[in-house]
């Protein structure tokens, strides 16, 4: 077992999950986790160590076939103090362990998820805790109910829980799941994270256990070729999988929604998503889109190389555009004051719904009072993807020519693959449909991420563009205005 897997099996946070690629001892450190905490429980009425513990999967032959044969090939069924109750899907531990002066008793109860019957039966029992095996698979509202049944027993009368919560083992799951905020993101108080190295990486674990052969398992342990070997468990796996499955089952990247056929498909968020942060003296460029009532805008800035950094995401859900625009000019006025904006590029489609059916410039200029309002030179799909996609191809001075700053959450999922083609539901060969879904948020932010790179001059097409100059005649202002002077108005 290795060091993080290690880790995971000695610690006593109350929620707990470990992420790993296939192989990496997940489930087996899950095991010896829970055999731990019924070890430990402290001694009750009579010298009784009682716990009892609910070990979850999403479906039963799941359960049956890879859950629980895992368990048993640790714990034997009807081993020395050990005994399973098939009706019941119970395994019950009652011995006095070496070295111990007192009688473990330890329930461990298979359960599986496939019907509302088996959800209400596994949110009445009353237990220690539960482990959840492969995490990403069970819905979030049954680990907020579970969290309230764990703890329930050994009540007081019977001594009372040493340790209670519920843990998970995982393969990687798609960062915009809730998951992720829970754990990663926004990790909250008593949930602890263990994330184990690629199969790939140098510090990969349990590759001493994986594809050996009869001759290397009389190796030492720590013996290389050990590692060498089961290194080809990994290799075999990488010409196996598509390329998605690899980063998840192999890499250990959070994975992807597989949703249908991503729009912009040279994003990398590997590769594209890196923290930075933006020069003050450089003023700060806006796309928006507002469709319908859910606006959305994406903040950056172009370096003097060239390279985008697009750094905020601020999307509305069931508001009008000028309450949307009022509410970014906060935001940016409170949270990020100093910023000159030099420019904001709007959906060329004209009409902003909700705004007294003005334009979408005119809606913005009435709240960025002084600030340059365009409209996007085209609303051609091909130009808009290509805009973006381009600059996700392309590199400057060995960097990407655009990155995305990991707090815009929902423009990096649109850019993964929320913001898809949708299949179509045709025999035969694949098929996806010719434009892009407009699934709210992310297609939202997507499309503000296109207008915001055609008003910075990307794209391909050759459409006429308007200059400074341009805006000038028309009695536009065109010098960039620091926001939020003591004279602005809304």
């Amino acid at each position: 077992m290795g060091p993080v897997a290690g880790a995971f099996c000695l610690d006593n946070s109350e929620i707990a999950a470990i992420m790993g690629p296939v192989g990496s001892a997940k489930t087996t450190a899950s095991c010896l986790r829970l055999a731990r905490h019924a070890y430990e429980q402290h001694v009750g009425p009579g010298g009784v160590a009682r716990t009892r513990f609910a070990i979850v999967r999403n479906t039963g032959p799941q359960l049956n076939d890879t859950t629980m044969k895992s368990w048993f090939k640790m714990f034997p069924q009807n081993g020395s103090g050990m005994s399973y109750e098939k009706t019941t899907k119970t395994h019950r531990w009652r011995f006095k362990p070496k070295g111990m002066n007192k009688l473990v008793d330890a329930e461990f109860i298979f359960r599986a998820l496939d019907d509302e019957d088996d959800v209400a039966n596994l949110l009445s029992l009353e237990v220690t805790g539960f482990w959840f095996n492969e995490l990403r698979e069970i819905d979030l509202t049954i680990l907020a109910h579970a969290g309230r049944r764990a703890g329930r027993y050994p009540g007081a009368d019977l001594g009372g829980c040493t340790w209670h919560g519920w843990i998970g083992d995982t393969n990687p799951w798609p960062f915009t799941s809730g998951l992720h905020d829970m754990f990663v993101t926004n990790p909250r108080k008593g949930y602890a994270f263990f994330k184990q190295p690629g199969g790939m990486d140098d510090d990969a674990e349990n590759l001493e256990n994986l594809e050996q052969t009869p001759e290397t398992l009389k190796l030492p342990y720590s013996d290389p070729a050990r590692r060498e070997q089961g290194r080809k468990y990994y290799i075999n796996a990488l010409r196996d999988y598509s390329k998605d499955d690899a980063d998840m089952y192999v890499h250990c990247k959070y994975g992807a929604s597989r949703a249908g056929k991503p729009v912009f498909v040279s994003y990398n968020d590997n590769t594209h998503c890196k923290e930075f942060e933006l020069d003050k003296n450089a003023p700060l460029l806006i796309g928006y889109d507002n469709t319908g009532r859910n606006p959305a805008a994406v903040i950056s800035q172009k370096t003097d190389v060239g390279q985008w950094r697009i750094r905020w995401e601020f999307v509305g859900e069931g508001m009008g555009l000028k309450a949307h625009a009022t509410a970014l000019k906060a935001f940016l006025e409170t949270e990020r004051p100093g910023f000159v904006i030099e420019k904001i590029t709007c959906d060329p489609a004209g009409r902003a719904k909700g705004a007294d059916d003005l334009d979408m410039p005119s809606v913005i200029r009435s709240v960025f009072k002084g600030v340059l309002v365009v409209n996007a030179r085209t609303n051609d799909p091909a130009t808009r993807i290509e805009a973006v996609d381009g600059r996700f191809r392309s590199l400057i001075n060995g960097e990407p020519a655009m990155l995305i700053h990991p707090d815009c959450k929902i423009l990096r999922a649109a850019c993964i693959n929320e913001y898809h083609y949708r299949k179509l539901k045709i025999s035969g060969k694949e098929r996806f449909a010719e434009e892009p879904e407009k699934n709210h948020p992310y297609a939202d932010v997507a499309d503000a991420l296109e207008y915001l790179m055609l008003g910075g001059g990307e794209g391909k097409a050759a459409v006429g563009t308007s200059t400074h100059a341009d805006w000038a005649a028309k009695g536009q202002a065109v010098k960039p205005v620091k926001l939020w002077t003591p004279y602005d108005q809304f």
